[in-house]
């Protein structure tokens, strides 16, 4: 039509580069929210997990008949998500942004267990002052048990490494190979705890109960949370590269 204006043509190839480069940056600004979702997700199922755990361990201890007061619960949670949260959270977190995988996820596991030990143990005092709880004798039953921690979690990081993407990373796989440790790292715990007994002296039972059910759930539990966080991390790289 006569007197029509046609729009410019240098503003509107401006207008499609701008629409085309929204359109490019959009997939990778999606695959780090989703990143960064399942970092948080870590943190989240590693704080659940160490609430299911230690309402495991408090029924485990009433049901061998023994008596946990209300202020020892409160320190007994604290420390447990704390636990949780550093070496669970720690590891799935790491492996998600790794790619040397294997290696990567035995080191974190070798370096987040003494950490979430020392961090439980940390809170526990704390939390334990603040109620009125008396604080954990430095044993070397302590020690042992820590240093045992890192060698199991280095371990399991490791072979969870192997098959984390690969086809075998599944939700049951995860969940077996995280209960045939807690079946051996279960054991040992509790071995340490006879072995460390004063000469004559009876272990409570309701503290074997707690023990071998504590060490036997969590690493379970922690295989199935890095599997989770794990998947929402590589879905939100894939994203993020393409």
């Amino acid at each position: 039509l006569a007197g029509a204006v046609s729009p410019r043509p240098g503003k509107y190839a401006l207008s499609r580069a701008m629409s085309d480069a929204t359109d490019q940056a959009s997939p990778a600004s999606s695959g780090m929210d989703k990143f960064y979702k399942a970092l948080f997700a870590g943190v989240w199922m590693a704080i659940l997990l160490g609430l299911l755990v230690q309402g495991a361990v408090f029924a485990a201890k009433l049901l061998a008949g023994g008596k946990v007061p209300q202020a020892q619960l409160l320190v007994d949670v604290a420390s447990g998500i704390t636990w949780a949260m550093v070496v669970c959270g720690g590891v799935a977190i790491g492996t998600a942004a790794s790619r040397n995988v294997p290696q990567t996820m035995g080191l974190l596991g070798l370096v987040f267990a003494p950490l979430a030990f020392a961090a439980a143990k940390a809170v526990q005092r704390g939390i334990g002052g603040i109620v009125g709880q008396p604080p954990e004798a430095l044993t070397p039953l302590l020690f042992q048990t820590g240093a045992v921690k890192a060698v199991e979690y280095a371990l399991l990081g490791f072979i969870l490494g192997r098959i984390i993407r690969t086809s075998k990373s599944t939700l049951p796989n995860h969940a077996m190979i995280g209960l045939g440790f807690g079946v051996v790292f279960s054991a040992t715990f509790v071995w340490l705890l006879f072995l460390n007994a004063a000469p004559g002296a009876a272990v409570p039972t309701a503290r074997v109960a707690g023990t071998a059910i504590n060490e036997l759930i969590f690493p379970m539990g922690c295989s199935m949370v890095i599997y989770w966080v794990t998947q929402l991390g590589m879905r939100g790289a894939a994203m993020a590269r393409g």
